[in-house]
């Protein structure tokens, strides 16, 4: 259950991704993350150890939203793909590396991947594995455990929506991810439900020599929208 933007604005990339899940489960600010071929910032859960985005030296992102197909449970936590596919080093490297896991360890799972020039998806469904390439342009990707194919509706045309009333990046994006409905709350990208909520946003923004992660907690993004991030990690290219 998660909501991403890609917005690709002057000479900068922002890949900006609410990250929802049950209210228990605990996790930590961006941090630095060694031991690989490549330093990389990512937050983490605590509860398996992994994460659900991660930002390279070298500008690659990659982003996992889960799927809710019909399939046997993986033996191995989805949050170690975005990993794997950050040491493939390069955008293409992520790519071979996401085409190369054992995907039958793992439940369905959406994976995205950008740097400066490109973004493609890679989606498991439990039984396929398929690759597609995004366009250029400012993409929203969500996912859901309940009434998929009505959140995504919804969300898609929230996404719309902002997207036609601001030319302004950072307007556009604290409009749409911050986005709550009183009478719908279960479907807005800052969504609400008995057992899960939008816990954070982290963001990073690609530039030209450098990557910097961004982290907001909800209780913060509901006090001062997408100001002030609660947590910063810079990266040089």
């Amino acid at each position: 259950m998660c909501t991403l933007t890609i917005l690709r604005h002057d000479d900068r990339v922002l890949v900006t991704m609410n990250r929802d899940d049950v209210r228990e489960r605990q996790e930590a600010p961006p941090a630095l993350w060694t031991g690989a071929p490549i330093t990389f910032a990512a937050p983490k859960d605590l509860q398996a150890g992994g994460t659900w985005i991660g930002a390279g030296e070298n500008g690659v992102v990659a982003c996992l939203l889960n799927r809710y197909d019909t399939a046997p449970a993986g033996r191995v936590s989805r949050g170690r793909i975005v990993i794997e596919a950050i040491k493939g080093v390069t955008f293409k490297g992520a790519c071979d590396a996401l085409g190369s896991l054992d995907h039958g360890a793992f439940s369905p799972f959406t994976c995205i991947v950008i740097d400066r020039g490109d973004a493609a998806r890679f989606d498991w469904t439990g039984s396929s594995f398929e690759r597609a390439t995004l366009p250029r342009t400012d993409v929203m990707a969500t996912s859901s455990s309940w009434q998929f194919d009505d959140v995504k509706r919804r969300r898609e045309a929230r996404f719309r929506e902002v997207w036609a009333s601001s030319a302004i990046a950072a307007d556009r994006l604290a409009a749409f991810h911050g986005t709550q409905d009183p009478a719908h709350d279960a479907w807005a990208p800052m969504m609400e439900r008995p057992q899960s909520h939008t816990k954070s946003i982290t963001q990073v923004a690609i530039g030209e020599g450098d990557v910097e992660m961004r982290y907001w907690t909800r209780e913060s993004i509901l006090a001062r929208g997408l100001d002030n991030p609660d947590s910063t990690v810079q990266l040089s290219m």
